[in-house]
C-alpha cells in the first residue's frame, strides 16, 4: 500500500508530464506535418512522396579479404629465432635463455604468428632442445602461444 508521501509524489509527476508533454511537442513543431527538408520529393504513382536520391562522394570502398598487416615496433638491439619451452627445473616463471643475449638483460619476446609480447630475464641453461633457438620457461610461452605449437617463431628483444 502506498504510503501519503508516495501518493504525493505521484500526483507531482503525473502533472509535471502531462505540462511537459505538449511543450516538449510544440518545441518539435507540429509532428513533422507541414515541415520542409532539404532534398526534394517527388510524388509516386500512388500519390504518396518519395524523397530524391542522394548520393554521397567518396573513396570506393575496401574489399575485406580476411588479413591484415600487423606492424611490430623496431627493437633496438634483437634477434629472430625458434622458442621452445621448458619450466626451467621449477625456476622463477619470468626467465628465459637467449643464447645472443646478455646474461640477466630483461627481454620482449614477439610470437611473429600473432604478435603477442611477453617479457622475461635472460638467464643461462645448459641444454637447447634440437629443433629451437630460444627456451623461453613455460608460463613466458602461454602468454605467447599455445602450448601444441612448438616450436613458434619469435622475435627477442632487449
Amino acid at each position: 500500500m502506498l504510503t501519503v508521501y508516495e501518493r504525493r509524489r505521484i500526483a507531482v509527476l503525473v502533472g509535471v508530464t502531462l505540462l511537459a508533454l505538449p511543450l516538449v511537442w510544440w518545441s518539435r513543431g507540429d509532428g513533422g506535418a507541414g515541415t520542409t527538408t532539404a532534398a526534394t520529393t517527388t510524388t509516386a504513382a500512388g500519390g504518396d512522396e518519395v524523397p530524391a536520391p542522394v548520393i554521397l562522394g567518396g573513396p570506393p570502398p575496401v574489399v575485406q579479404d580476411g588479413s591484415a598487416q600487423i606492424a611490430y615496433p623496431s627493437l633496438d638491439a634483437g634477434v629472430q629465432g625458434t622458442a621452445s619451452f621448458s619450466n626451467f627445473d621449477g625456476g622463477p616463471a619470468n626467465v628465459c635463455w637467449v643464447p645472443p643475449a646478455p646474461l640477466g638483460a630483461p627481454l620482449t619476446i614477439t610470437n611473429l604468428n600473432n604478435g603477442r609480447t611477453a617479457s622475461c630475464i635472460n638467464v643461462l641453461r645448459e641444454s637447447m632442445p634440437a629443433n629451437a633457438t630460444m627456451l623461453l620457461h613455460t608460463k613466458v610461452y602461454e602468454a605467447l602461444s599455445d602450448l601444441a605449437e612448438v616450436p613458434i617463431p619469435v622475435v627477442a628483444g632487449w
